[in-house]
């Protein structure tokens, strides 16, 4: 009887271990899945400007924010392919922010009318559906890079991230002096991202007109390279659409050394390149 009690309260004891090691699993498994309280998806902002032409204008805005953001060291942030996913999407926020595995949304809108802007702009806590941070910006369009850099900014603050002078110089740096050569490029982007031969075409010839404005604009170069590189991988073009595509990256890099973007499509680019040489050569043979 006294040895069917110690068996008892034996197994009571493993039994209470095992639960607590599972609970414990389970909390453990709980906390490595939350996102980092330093992440953020941008998602597309709506185009509200009287002509839906301009909605090449509202993405480009988000995209540029995006780029912005990305030069925070301390801030993850969701890639532009994965937030564009849900343009129009019918989920809530929360929902949005479990499938990215982000903490914090942000999302706005565009109204562009004549040499006028309104942007609005709102960070969203993924948790609590609370507002972190909302601004609106009636501007001229001379000034929608510094409203970029703020944006930037004021995001940095409200998740906590501290930015170095060399961050916010990074930050606050005009990608070009030409407001016409940066239409030019949102055109061209715009175009690109539409993957197929006579978008393609587009693409590079309003990259084309923003370098004919501003010649060194190292962002439209990138866009040029990956334009070329596109003909290649898609259109059935030749391989000395590569070549150019690696001139173009090149000075892309070369004007801006700091510009994600451009290493970017040099990387893509590169790679393009060396897989197209591994397919010419025979079996056997090794890297060029």
């Amino acid at each position: 009887m006294i040895a069917l009690v110690f068996l008892g309260l034996w197994y009571t004891g493993m039994l209470y271990q095992w639960y607590s090691g599972v609970q414990a699993g389970e909390s453990a498994l709980s906390e490595s899945s939350l996102p980092d309280s330093k992440s953020i998806a941008v998602l597309p902002f709506d185009n509200l400007s009287p002509d839906p032409e301009n909605e090449y204008f509202s993405y480009g805005i988000t995209e540029d924010i995006i780029t912005q953001l990305s030069k925070i060291p301390d801030l993850s942030v969701t890639s532009r392919t994965s937030a564009m996913r849900y343009q129009d999407s019918e989920k809530s926020i929360r929902e949005i922010a479990q499938e990215l595995q982000v903490a914090s949304i942000l999302e706005g809108s565009v109204r562009r009318v004549g040499n006028q802007v309104r942007i609005t702009a709102q960070l969203i806590d993924s948790k609590t559906d609370e507002h972190l941070w909302a601004e609106t910006y009636d501007r001229e369009i001379e000034d929608i890079f510094a409203i970029q850099s703020d944006v930037a900014e004021q995001i940095a603050s409200s998740l906590k991230v501290e930015l170095s002078p060399a961050d916010r110089e990074r930050i606050e740096r005009k990608p070009t002096e030409n407001l016409t050569a940066y239409d030019y490029y949102l055109q061209g982007r715009d175009h690109y991202y539409s993957y197929n031969r006579e978008a393609n075409e587009q693409a590079i010839e309003f990259f084309n007109e923003a370098l004919d404005v501003d010649p060194d604009y190292a962002r439209a170069h990138g866009g040029l390279a990956d334009a070329y590189a596109q003909r290649w991988l898609w259109y059935g073009f030749g391989e000395e659409w590569l070549d150019s595509a690696i001139e173009e990256s090149n000075q892309a890099v070369a004007l801006d050394p700091d510009l994600a973007e451009t290493y970017a499509a040099e990387g893509l680019v590169q790679r393009l390149l060396r897989d197209a040489r591994e397919r010419e050569s025979p079996q056997g043979d090794g890297p060029p």
